[in-house]
């Protein structure tokens, strides 16, 4: 698999991971209103900053993760 197909495949996994962490985080009510990130005038607090960087945490090692599995995968 070519480099830029890595960073294709990575960048797609790091995206559906964030917008699933992010649906779970909205589901479970954690944000402190339900219009952040769908209204502009809505400023995050800081423990919604704290669930973002969680959240871009998660995703981007996760998608890691992943990307190396599918390399395994590809490669057999």
């Amino acid at each position: 698999m070519g480099k830029f197909a890595k960073f294709l495949y990575y960048n797609i996994i790091v995206y559906f991971l964030y917008v699933i962490v992010d649906k779970f985080f909205t589901m479970l009510h954690l944000y402190s209103s339900d219009a952040l990130g769908t209204d502009l005038s809505v400023m995050p607090t800081n423990s919604d900053l704290t669930l973002i960087i969680i959240n871009v945490v998660i995703s981007s090692v996760g998608g890691y993760f992943l990307l190396k599995k599918l390399e395994e995968y590809l490669s057999l």
